[in-house]
């Protein structure tokens, strides 16, 4: 009988053994892991850093494109404080401050293409307008920006105007009524003026034709009004008066 008892014993001294070695390689590996959680991202992120921030992606050559007056390489020697930085690090607070000399531009978009390329994509001021200033033509945009000098080819509405245009409500109105026109009576204006009380009149470039236009509303409904009138008279008309589109008023000679 003592042998059989020595026989378990021996047997569950083994087992405790095997359990406490298996417990000290799980608890070993538990231990790696718990690291391996932890490590991952941070090295992760050390990685990110140094492949975003290292000279490898550092800025060395800047396209503009985009533009129709700016001259492109001119704004390009303008944004060269960006060359040899990160392309990360490149902010549009920073090129706004680059290029703020240049009237002409609206807005501008930043493309990032790595290694080292950074676009820059320009959008320049459309003119609306065209006043005069000191007997010469200069275009306008509708935020009251000069752009350039107008040329005969130039066939924007003519604002007869005398004012400041970034602070005369004249032109505010006036810009109001122009950018609500439908394309095909917007191109048909050669002039317009606008009255201390804020009431328009335009001058068609079809035979001089001049309408009043009053108000700034309904402009759709007074466009369509318009076109009727001048689709259905003749050679001898002379004024529309739309201001009330659902009573017009046509004169002739």
């Amino acid at each position: 009988m003592r042998r059989p008892n020595r026989e378990l014993v021996n047997q569950e001294r083994r087992k405790k053994k095997a359990s406490r070695a298996s417990n000290r390689s799980v608890g070993a590996f538990t231990v790696w892991g718990r690291a391996l959680l932890v490590l991952a991202p941070l090295m992760t992120v050390t990685l990110l850093i140094a492949a975003f921030f290292t000279p490898l992606f550092a800025v060395k050559q800047i396209v503009v494109s985009g533009t129709e007056r700016l001259d492109p390489a001119r704004l390009a020697v303008s944004l060269e404080q960006l060359k040899d930085k990160p392309l990360t690090m490149i902010s549009t607070e920073e090129v706004t401050n680059l290029l703020a000399g240049y009237e002409l531009i609206e807005t501008f978009a930043l493309q990032a293409e790595p290694p080292s390329t950074l676009r820059v994509k320009i959008r320049e001021r459309q003119p609306l307008m065209i006043l005069t200033l000191s007997g010469q033509n200069f275009m306008f945009d509708a935020a009251g920006v000069r752009i350039a000098p107008a040329t005969a080819t130039d066939d924007y509405p003519l604002l007869r105007f005398q004012g400041n245009p970034q602070q005369d409500p004249r032109f505010k109105h006036a810009v109001e009524l122009l950018l609500s026109l439908p394309l095909e009576t917007y191109n048909s204006v050669s002039a317009l003026t606008v009255s201390e009380q804020l009431t328009s009149e335009l001058i068609l470039r079809e035979r001089g034709i001049k309408v009043f236009w009053g108000s700034n509303s309904e402009p759709l409904l007074k466009a369509e009004v318009l076109d009727s009138l001048l689709a259905a008279s003749g050679d001898k008309l002379t004024g529309i008066d739309v201001s009330s589109p659902n009573a017009p008023v046509v004169s002739f000679d």
